[in-house]
C-alpha cells in the first residue's frame, strides 16, 4: 500500500488545513468552508474533515443549516467514527471528544437537555485533558445543570472552572455571571444584589449581568426597578427583543397584581418562540457564539400563561394548556395542582354566592304554588356540584381535580435537610424553579386543604376529614387554613352524623387570624373572604348554630345565629334561612312573617294568607 493509500496527508492537503484553520480562527467561516470543500475533493472519507466542515457550515453566513440536521450529521459521523452516543460508554472519548461534545450542544440547543447532559457528563475532564477543552467542557455542564434545575451541581462545576479561567478577563466575567445565575436559581441574592451593583461588563455577558440584576430586584419586590433593567439590557443588545425580555415582563406584570398585562406579555413571548423555532447555528449558550435560540422552552411560558390566565378568573383556557403542559412535566406535583384549581375555580369561582352580603331573594326562594290561603314559598337547594363524567376523563370537575390534588400529593418528596439548602423539582418532568423545603410545606397545605374542599363536594366525606385532621397537625399552620381545616372537620364528621365531635371544630376561639400567607407575612390575601377576624368568626358561629340546631337545641342555636341577623344591613343568604327555619321550629310564627317580609319584597304576602308548611323541618 502507497503512503496515501494508508491515509498519509500530501503537501497540498496539509496547506489547504492549515488555511481552513486560519480562517475560522479569523471568524472568516466562508473562507474557511471554501478551503474545506476543497480540501474534501482530496479526502472525499475522512471522518474529522466531515465533522469539520459540519461545524464550518453552521457559523458561515448564508448557509443556513437546520440543528435537526446537524443532529443527523453529526451523529452519522460518530457512528462512522464508532463513537457511542448512547450516553452510556466511554470509549473514544479521547479522539472523538470534540464530536461528542457539539453534538452534546446541539442537543441541548433542541431541548433534548437529559440527552445533552448525558453526553456532555462523559467528557468532565480529567488530568490528561487539555485546558481549552476542559474549559469548554465544564461551561457545557454547568449550563445543562442549571437547565435541569440543578444549582449546586451547576456550582460545583463553577467551582471546578475556577484555576482554570485566571488570566482571562473575558472567561472570569463569564465565570462571575454564572455563579450569579446560580446563586439566583437557589434565591441566595442577599450578597450578590452588592457584588453585581457596580458591576459593568461587555457584549454578551454584560447583557446576561442585566437580566440577572434584573431578577435579582423582581425577588426583592422591587419591580419597577426591574423592568428598568429589562429594557436597559433590549437597549444594549440594539433594541433585539428576547423571548426571555417578554417573558419577565410578564412574571412582573403577575406579581403586579396585573394578570391580563402578563398575560399578553406571555403571549409575545410565546410568539417570538415560536418564530425562533429551528434556529439555524450550532449553539452557543456554551460556547460563547453571536447567535441562540431561546433556552426558554414552550411549555414553560405555556405554563406562565396558566398561571396568569387562572389569576385572571379564565380557568377554562388556563386548563386547556396546562393539560399540554402536563404531558411533559408530568413529574411536577405543581402543574397537578394549577389543573386541579382550575377545575375548582370553574366550579366555585369565588365566594360570593355564599358569603357576600349581598341581598338575593332568588336565592332565598325557588318561588311558591297556590294562591291566595293555599299559597305555600318553597325554599331552595344548594346546586349540585357533582359531575356524571369519570374522574380519570380530563374536563373542567371536580373528579377530575380530585385525581390531580391524588397526583399532586403522592409526588410530593419527603423533605431533607435544612431550609437554605435543600431543593426539588430538577430535571425532567418539572418546569417550576426549584423549590425550598419551605415552598413544599406551603404546596402540601395548599394540596391537603383542597382535597378536603373538593373530597366533601364529591360525597367523599370520610376521607374529607383525614385531609382536614392531617391539615391540622401541619406545624405553622397559616390561620386562614386552620379555619378551612375545621369547617371541612365540622362538615365531615356532620355527615356522618357525629353532631358532638363536630362542635368542638366549631369553637370561635379556634381562630386566631386569617392570614393566609406562610412565615412572618402577616398580610391577607386580595380577595380573600373573610377579610378579617370579627368575620372569621361569625362564619364559625353560623356553622356551630347549624350543629346545635341539627341537635334540636333550638335556643343555643338562636342565640348564635339571630346576633349576626340584622334587620337593617345586608347578610347572607345562610343567615336567613337558618333565622327563618329555628323561628318556624320554635313556633315564632310572627318573626318567620317578618323575616320573609324584610328578605322577599319580591311577593305580595299578606298577613292572613301565610303558610310555611312547605320549609324544610
Amino acid at each position: 500500500m502507497s503512503d496515501d493509500d494508508r491515509g498519509g496527508v500530501s503537501g497540498k492537503e496539509k496547506d489547504l488545513a492549515a488555511e481552513a484553520l486560519v480562517h475560522f480562527n479569523n471568524n472568516e467561516y466562508s473562507s474557511c468552508l471554501a478551503s474545506l470543500e476543497q480540501l474534501e475533493i482530496l479526502r472525499p472519507s475522512d471522518v474529522k474533515l466531515a465533522h469539520n466542515k459540519i461545524v464550518a457550515q453552521c457559523r458561515a453566513e448564508g448557509s443556513p443549516v437546520q440543528l435537526t440536521e446537524v443532529q443527523q450529521q453529526l451523529e452519522g459521523l460518530a457512528k462512522t467514527a464508532g463513537v457511542d452516543v448512547s450516553g452510556v460508554s466511554k470509549d473514544d472519548e479521547g479522539e472523538w471528544g470534540v464530536l461528542t461534545y457539539n453534538l452534546a450542544v446541539c442537543k441541548f440547543q433542541q431541548r433534548h437537555i437529559l440527552q445533552a447532559s448525558q453526553l456532555a457528563s462523559r467528557l468532565l475532564p480529567t488530568a490528561t485533558t487539555k485546558p481549552m477543552f476542559a474549559k469548554r467542557s465544564l461551561f457545557l455542564n454547568a449550563e445543562l445543570s442549571l437547565a435541569l434545575r440543578q444549582p449546586e451541581q451547576a456550582a460545583k462545576y463553577a467551582n471546578m472552572l475556577q484555576p482554570l479561567v485566571e488570566g482571562n478577563d473575558e472567561e472570569c466575567s463569564r465565570l462571575m455571571i454564572l455563579k450569579a445565575r446560580c446563586q439566583v436559581l437557589n434565591r441566595q441574592i442577599k450578597s450578590l444584589k452588592k457584588e453585581l451593583k457596580s458591576v459593568s461588563l461587555p457584549g454578551n455577558v454584560g447583557l446576561t449581568c442585566e437580566f440577572v440584576r434584573s431578577h435579582i430586584e423582581y425577588h426583592c419586590g422591587n419591580f419597577r426597578k426591574s423592568i428598568k433593567m429589562l429594557n436597559s439590557a433590549v437597549q444594549a443588545a440594539g433594541n433585539r427583543v428576547f423571548p426571555h425580555y417578554y417573558n419577565n415582563l410578564g412574571c412582573i406584570h403577575q406579581n403586579m397584581k396585573k394578570p391580563n398585562l402578563a398575560v399578553y406579555y406571555f403571549k409575545n413571548a410565546l410568539e417570538r418562540l415560536e418564530s425562533n423555532q429551528g434556529g439555524t447555528s450550532i449553539p452557543n449558550q456554551a460556547d460563547g457564539g453571536k447567535e441562540s435560540t431561546s433556552w426558554i422552552a414552550q411549555s414553560q411560558v405555556l405554563y406562565n400563561i396558566s398561571l396568569a390566565l387562572l389569576h385572571a378568573k379564565r380557568p377554562h383556557i388556563a386548563f386547556d394548556l396546562l393539560l399540554d403542559v402536563v404531558a411533559s412535566h408530568y413529574l411536577d406535583p405543581s402543574v397537578w395542582f394549577h389543573l386541579a384549581e382550575c377545575c375548582i375555580q370553574h366550579n366555585q369561582p369565588d365566594n360570593d354566592k355564599h358569603f357576600s352580603g349581598t341581598d338575593r331573594a332568588e336565592q332565598v326562594s325557588s318561588g311558591g304554588v297556590g294562591a291566595g290561603a293555599m299559597h305555600k314559598i318553597i325554599a331552595s337547594n344548594p346546586s349540585n356540584t357533582v359531575s356524571n363524567t369519570p374522574g380519570t376523563v380530563p374536563v373542567l370537575s371536580l373528579d377530575f381535580a380530585y385525581v390531580c390534588l391524588k397526583n399532586a400529593e403522592s409526588l410530593l418528596p419527603e423533605v431533607e435537610g435544612d431550609i437554605e439548602n435543600w431543593g426539588f423539582c430538577c430535571g425532567i418532568g418539572y418546569i417550576g424553579n426549584p423549590m425550598s423545603r419551605t415552598d413544599i410545606e406551603q404546596l402540601k397545605i395548599s394540596i391537603l386543604s383542597a382535597k378536603s374542599y373538593v373530597a366533601l363536594a364529591v360525597g367523599d366525606f370520610v376521607q374529607a376529614g383525614r385531609y382536614a385532621e392531617s391539615l391540622l397537625e401541619l406545624p405553622n399552620l397559616p390561620g386562614a387554613y386552620k379555619m378551612l381545616a375545621h369547617l371541612y372537620a365540622a362538615e365531615s364528621l356532620i355527615l356522618q352524623d357525629k353532631i358532638s365531635a363536630a362542635i368542638k371544630h366549631l369553637d370561635p376561639g379556634n381562630i386566631c387570624d386569617v392570614n393566609v400567607n406562610f412565615g412572618n407575612d402577616s398580610r391577607t390575601s386580595v380577595g380573600w373572604s373573610p377579610s378579617d377576624l370579627s368575620e372569621a368568626r361569625s362564619y364559625i358561629q353560623y356553622n356551630l348554630a347549624v350543629g346545635f340546631a341539627l341537635r334540636e337545641e333550638w335556643e343555643k342555636a338562636d342565640c348564635l345565629v339571630g346576633p349576626l341577623y340584622n334587620r337593617n344591613s345586608e347578610i347572607t343568604v345562610q343567615v336567613l334561612l337558618l333565622n327563618l327555619y329555628i323561628a318556624l321550629r320554635q313556633g315564632d310564627s310572627e318573626r318567620a312573617v317578618q323575616l320573609v317580609r324584610d328578605r322577599c319584597p319580591a311577593a305580595d304576602y299578606s298577613q292572613d294568607h301565610q303558610d310555611f308548611s312547605n320549609f324544610p323541618k
